[in-house]
């Protein structure tokens, strides 16, 4: 059931009439229920793995709890981590291992015959995986206290506006919110009305206008010239941004209404004056679990300095991984690791001290040149299918080539759409502009009713006029 569908807005307003009219005690019974249903709706038998996962949690946390030493918490700690990421690896890495086995063994001349198990991914498994580890390791650590209440930690895995692609959330944030009641407020229905119509706005009025011209110039590299696939890289930025960001805003602004609030998981990531503040800026969620979970444990950037870039090195290859069982995913992670360790290193250098004095005006403009070369650099290994179709776009990169209207128009960026699409970005760079810069001024028409209600009026219209409808599901489904 997508976000970007007139089914889910139907099982919304009817889950909301259910939601707030049962009696308090029953909303949690309701809400699960409701998330559950959200899911089966790709397939029936994904719910069981969900299930699964939440029994797995949620017994090995209270036998942390119960434990009377360190060893009896650690053992059920182990055991919860071998199960979820033994399950994650099985069903999304499993193939990509034996494939890369059978082609090291064939270098080798010992012939294995290729095999693949097909398993089937589940939508969100790597989003409810973390979410649930992340819940786990807390109790562990002791930073949160255990959930004893079922009813409760299955809201926390399972909240459907949320399931499938985050944001990851923390269980010291969101299990308080499922204990308490949630009461229905305008203020709410006004807000996160305004979050999912620019959610909405973002993924139908510009990432799925740039779709087709992106997947177009993708599967097939050698048919277009260099001018072509610098354009397809940059409109991939935008199209993946507003994507994920789209589908964040609506999951926020669904939430909100419920009367729950999830953490913001993009800061007009584009805006970022280096590659450290892009990733403060991109898939928080994401960049902060692993953060705590996984740099931190390393050892942080509390040691030397070869042992920190090794430990960003790392947690950046393991998110691509994440990302997806490919090559392609890898290098990215790798890429905007080394990335972060040379410009810290840059940092740190007397170098940049003099370039600053000696160019304060255009330091700025080349640190933020630096950061969206290497973005877009490896935004086309994190999209091209195969690492050969990704070296494949950058060598075209180095070709000439003129554009045409008749190829824009094969893509689905007749002048139209051109046009339309123009507008919408504009619009973008408009408001994400104030919300980087001038927060204020939007936060004082919000509160102009008036305003507020014309401006909400205008939205709606332009996404339906504008919009591109269809069953269109959003990226990071895949992951």
């Amino acid at each position: 059931m997508l976000f970007n569908s007139f089914e889910f807005f139907a099982f919304f307003i009817v889950f909301l009439v259910a939601f707030f009219t049962v009696p308090a005690k029953r909303q949690p019974l309701v809400l699960l229920l409701a998330s559950y249903l959200f899911y089966m709706g790709w397939r029936p038998s994904f719910a069981i793995l969900l299930a699964f996962t939440t029994i797995v949690d949620f017994t090995t946390a209270l036998a942390m709890d119960k434990a009377r030493t360190q060893a009896g918490r650690r053992l059920a700690m182990i055991a919860a981590l071998t199960i979820n990421l033994g399950i994650l690896g099985t069903v999304k890495y499993l193939d990509f291992l034996i494939s890369n086995i059978v082609g090291i063994t064939g270098f080798f001349g010992i012939e294995i015959p290729a095999y693949a198990l097909g398993l089937i991914l589940p939508v969100g498994i790597s989003f409810y995986t973390f979410q649930s580890v992340g819940y786990t390791l807390d109790v562990y650590n002791r930073r949160i206290p255990v959930e004893k209440d079922f009813i409760t930690y299955a809201q926390y895995v399972s909240f459907f506006p949320q399931l499938v692609a985050g944001p990851i959330e923390r269980g010291g944030h969101m299990l308080p919110q499922f204990r308490r009641t949630h009461v229905f407020r305008y203020d709410n229905l006004v807000s996160g009305g305004w979050l999912i119509g620019y959610g909405l706005f973002k993924k139908m009025c510009i990432a799925d206008a740039i779709s087709p011209f992106v997947a177009g110039i993708y599967a097939n590299p050698d048919a277009y010239s260099g001018g072509y696939h610098a354009l397809a890289a940059v409109l991939f930025a935008v199209q993946i941004y507003c994507d994920f960001s789209g589908y964040s805003d609506i999951a926020r602004g669904a939430a909100r209404i419920m009367d729950c609030e999830l953490m913001i998981n993009f800061k007009q990531p584009y805006f970022s004056a280096s590659l450290t503040e892009f990733w403060r800026r991109w898939h928080i969620s994401l960049s902060s679990w692993f953060r705590d979970y996984l740099y931190m444990p390393l050892g942080g950037s509390r040691q030397n300095g070869l042992t920190a870039a090794r430990n960003v090195v790392i947690v950046f290859v393991v998110s691509g991984f994440w990302h997806g069982a490919a090559w392609t995913f890898i290098i990215w992670g790798a890429l905007h690791g080394l990335g972060l360790v040379v410009e810290r290193w840059f940092r740190d250098t007397p170098v940049k001290q003099r370039l600053t004095d000696a160019l304060p005006r255009l330091t700025p403009m080349l640190a933020r040149t630096w950061t969206l070369l290497l973005v877009l650099a490896g935004w086309i290994f994190f999209r091209a299918d195969t690492l050969p179709d990704a070296l494949n776009v950058f060598r075209h990169l180095g070709t000439g080539g003129a554009f045409s209207y008749g190829t824009f128009n094969t893509l689905g960026l007749a002048a139209f759409q051109s046009a339309t699409l123009v507008l919408s970005l504009a619009l973008l760079f408009a408001i994400d502009f104030q919300l980087v810069y001038h927060p204020e001024r939007l936060s004082r028409l919000a509160r102009m009713r008036s305003v507020n209600t014309l401006a909400g009026v205008a939205l709606a219209y332009y996404v339906f006029l504008f919009g591109v409808f269809g069953r269109t599901e959003f990226i990071y489904f895949q992951f």
